[in-house]
């Protein structure tokens, strides 16, 4: 099929897709309770004749359509779809117009007749939890040979992200309240003890490798000052490039809490926020095979540095995954921010949504087309996963 018909599917399609990211992005729902955007986009796929599963892999706010079924399919794609927003700010970080552009694509790809099995998975609670990462922990991912999204940009289009590995955790501390003046000696102090593991904490920097990325807030930390307080709180992020060695960055940690606690005479409790996530596996040929797509459309990109985290680094765990930054304009403004979330309910964002539904459609017809890069693609990710 040629990238003109590709062209005219999109056209034919793209005002549901507009539609849907102006509704979801004026009507933000938080992580795990985008109970009305998975409904637009389950009542959307059925309108085009999809068959859907709502609450796919035992998630609330997940779905699954079938886009299109081929009799000898050469290889099996999930498009993913985010719509959760942020607590503050909206869709600050343009969830929105991200599954808009899957939507869009899956559309146009429905009836292309193409040697390809489609899917379009609605991922919710990026933000927070993970949602992804629940549905690997069902192995969902290994039925596809590739996973991709596009997410939308301040003013930076890249091929692909180098999502690092995170571990989230909220540790408290439990001491004595006593009277700060009269008796402090009865009392055990639980902000010493938080305290204390952040200084602990801070030390270790020293010794962690430079990709190592650590924040620590104090989440609460006492009610007044004449009063010992008996409980504190820290919230604990910690990042690498790779998972294996996170994991003895973060058993380090948990000695800094442990011998605070000893120290200052408390006790203390840790507690998971969220799923584990894992580093972006980076497929080369998929990627390149992106850079070309760009190429073809004269969009502009540069050199992915590494990010933040996404639960789609999971999901590259289990089988080959892209994604992609789109630029939205020119001006840079901060991620998260409410600058974007004003963006994606501009009328400039369907320019975005278009563009980011045809990189994806042609990109899926190159990959339909080229035995010899499917392989490559697989290949490569065997290899990586071997090592």
């Amino acid at each position: 099929m040629s990238i003109d018909v590709l062209k005219q599917e999109i056209t034919r399609h793209e005002e549901e897709a507009f539609t849907l990211n102006y509704q979801i992005a004026n009507d933000p729902e938080l992580s795990g309770e985008e109970y009305r955007a998975c409904k637009r986009y389950v009542h959307l796929c059925r309108v085009l004749g999809m068959e859907v599963t709502e609450q796919f892999a035992n998630e609330p706010t997940a779905f699954k359509a079938v886009v299109c079924r081929a009799e000898k399919p050469v290889m099996k794609i999930a498009l993913l779809a985010e719509y959760d927003a942020l607590p503050g700010v909206g869709h600050g970080c343009g969830h929105s117009a991200n599954g808009a552009m899957s939507f869009l694509a899956a559309a146009a790809l429905q009836h292309m007749d193409i040697p390809v099995d489609i899917d379009l998975i609605g991922t919710p609670d990026e933000e927070l939890h993970g949602g992804k990462v629940g549905m690997c922990e069902q192995d969902v991912f290994k039925a596809y040979d590739l996973a991709l999204m596009i997410h939308v940009s301040p003013n930076k289009t890249t091929s692909n992200s180098h999502f690092l590995a995170l571990d989230d955790y909220r540790i408290a501390f439990h001491g004595q309240t006593a009277h700060a003046a009269s008796e402090p000696w009865n009392g055990r102090n639980a902000l010493n003890g938080a305290v204390l593991a952040m200084h602990a904490i801070d030390m270790l920097r020293q010794h962690v490798r430079p990709e190592t990325r650590i924040g620590v807030y104090m989440v609460h930390g006492g009610t007044a000052s004449n009063i010992i307080p008996d409980y504190a709180e820290l919230e604990c992020c910690i990042r690498h490039t790779e998972r294996a060695y996170l994991d003895t960055v973060v058993a380090n940690i948990m000695k800094c809490f442990e011998g605070a606690s000893i120290a200052t005479n408390t006790t203390y409790d840790v507690k998971q926020v969220g799923y584990k996530f894992d580093n972006m596996i980076w497929n080369h040929t998929a990627t390149k095979a992106v850079e070309d797509v760009l190429d073809e459309m004269n969009i502009p990109y540069q050199n992915t540095l590494d990010c933040g985290s996404s639960d789609i680094g999971n999901v590259s765990h289990q089988c080959p995954a892209l994604h992609l930054h789109l630029a939205m304009g020119t001006t840079a403004c901060p991620e998260h921010s409410v600058e974007i979330a004003n963006m994606v309910k501009s009328p400039a964002i369907t320019h975005t949504i278009r563009q980011g539904a045809e990189i994806i459609g042609r990109l899926v017809l190159k990959l339909a087309s080229d035995n010899a890069l499917r392989q490559q693609i697989k290949t490569e990710f065997l290899q990586e996963m071997q090592s």
